[in-house]
């Protein structure tokens, strides 16, 4: 949602889609290594497989948002070179440094081409990762940091985002905070804090969590003053490991954020957490359409109703292309790709 109000509100709200994208990337490096690795530790993980499985929840519906917006781009005398739609068609959009090429079409869809690398090296970096000990790791870490840093200081501006923001080579550092995090989880010192914080009082860690929204607040601030280069990602590595530990050890305290969470319209949105973000861009493109032709202006009417109108929208179709499209596709074709 942070990412999706980014996309209404526009650039006054950047910080909701770097935010977000850093969240997301973090978050998939500690899903991936709770679910699997165990599996890669033992030998067991198979990356084919696996890699089929992903690309059958996700890519029907990209590849569905991407020929809408193609053709809604083709209404309007709007076409593209076959490199560009080969790139976005192929997942591969990311790696040519160029907007051009990875906000073609449905450009949200930029992520799933940083996603399909960070599959494809996801057991070799976690491997590397959880065994490496823990004084090169810092040293690794110390290194890896400084370099990002002078990256940062030279790359000219026009860049910063092809590079910075959209590279898998430069995101798959937050992916791996996220392995990361798992190896910080699953550690001595770890589990002791996470004992620690889950014997505390509901009021005590309804605080705590409620200290974990303020410190994103107080991030909200410090992004303002930033320099691009550093807000776009980096900014948020130190926030959204501490963020998801907190909120990962207490998921079982009913505290009261937690209860506010758990409830079941929360768990329903999470449940189309990913068609939310992956059809929005399309939603607002038809909508705003409509509104037009109708000669309704966003102008005209009251911002908060049209932004409210806008994120219903967004959630019913998400609602609706999960249930008729992602779920049937997948039930369909599940059988044969994944046999």
């Amino acid at each position: 949602m942070l990412v999706v109000m980014s996309h209404i509100i526009g650039k006054s709200f950047d910080f909701g889609g770097e935010c977000g994208v850093s969240f997301f990337f973090v978050l998939s490096g500690f899903v991936l290594s709770y679910a699997y690795g165990e599996k890669v530790r033992d030998g067991w993980f198979q990356l084919k497989p696996f890699l089929k499985r992903q690309l059958l929840k996700f890519y029907p519906l990209h590849l569905l948002t991407f020929l809408i917006m193609l053709a809604l781009d083709a209404r309007l005398g709007h076409f593209y070179s076959i490199p560009k739609l080969v790139a976005n068609a192929l997942l591969l959009q990311s790696w040519v440094p160029s907007d051009d090429f990875y906000f073609v079409a449905n450009g949200p869809s930029w992520f799933l081409s940083d996603m399909m690398f960070f599959y494809v090296v996801f057991p070799r970096l976690f491997l590397w990762l959880v065994s490496m000990q823990a004084s090169r790791l810092r040293i690794v870490s110390a290194i890896v940091v400084a370099l990002y840093a002078c990256l940062v200081m030279a790359i000219p501006q026009d860049m910063v985002n092809p590079v910075l923001y959209i590279s898998p080579l430069t995101r798959v550092l937050d992916f791996a905070l996220g392995i990361l995090l798992f190896r910080f989880c699953t550690s001595a010192y770890g589990l002791r804090m996470a004992s620690w914080i889950s014997r505390q009082s509901k009021s005590g860690v309804t605080g705590l969590q409620v200290l974990m929204l303020l410190e994103m607040v107080v991030v909200f601030y410090i992004y303002e003053l930033s320099p691009s280069g550093f807000r776009c990602a980096s900014l948020f590595w130190v926030v959204s490991p501490v963020f998801l530990f907190v909120y990962i050890t207490t998921d079982k305290v009913t505290a009261l954020v937690t209860a506010f969470l758990h409830h079941p319209f929360m768990l329903w949105l999470g449940s189309i957490s990913f068609e939310i973000y992956l059809t929005h861009f399309v939603t607002l493109r038809i909508l705003n359409s409509i509104l037009n032709s109708l000669g309704v202006y966003s102008a005209e009417l009251p911002g908060m109703a049209v932004t409210c109108m806008e994120v219903v929208m967004i959630v019913l179709v998400s609602y609706v292309v999960k249930k008729c499209y992602v779920d049937k596709v997948y039930s369909a074709l599940e059988k044969v790709v994944l046999r």
